[in-house]
């Protein structure tokens, strides 16, 4: 699998899919010097799994530490526009954040 597939897969909501694609290209150079940026995009791609799930633990976990990693890697990186993608999910979360007692229905996923 390859960067180029998982985007693919996470821009038709395939969140799941998109995880095992990047993790599967992150895996043999998981030391390397992008080992952030896959895990910053199989972070993102979690959340979404989660919010989708209702998962309101797993989507703020996994949708803050993805930002983290790949915050090092913006605006633009291996030529992925990020800066969308983390400024969105920052949105998303803090909309998450704000609802503790219901859940945030309809929020836009991010694409690539």
């Amino acid at each position: 699998m390859s960067l180029e597939r998982g985007i693919e897969l996470f821009n038709r909501g395939l969140y799941w899919e998109a995880h095992e694609a990047w993790e599967e290209a992150w895996t043999p150079d998981r030391h390397g010097p992008d080992r952030g940026f896959y895990k910053g995009l199989i972070h993102v791609a979690a959340g979404c799994l989660h919010y989708g799930r209702r998962n309101r633990r797993g989507t703020i976990n996994k949708w803050r530490s993805g930002t983290d990693y790949l915050r090092p890697y913006l605006p633009r990186h291996r030529g992925v526009e990020l800066q969308p993608l983390v400024d969105l999910v920052d949105a998303n979360l803090q909309k998450v954040l704000a609802t503790p007692d219901g859940w945030p229905e309809g929020l836009p996923m991010p694409h690539l």
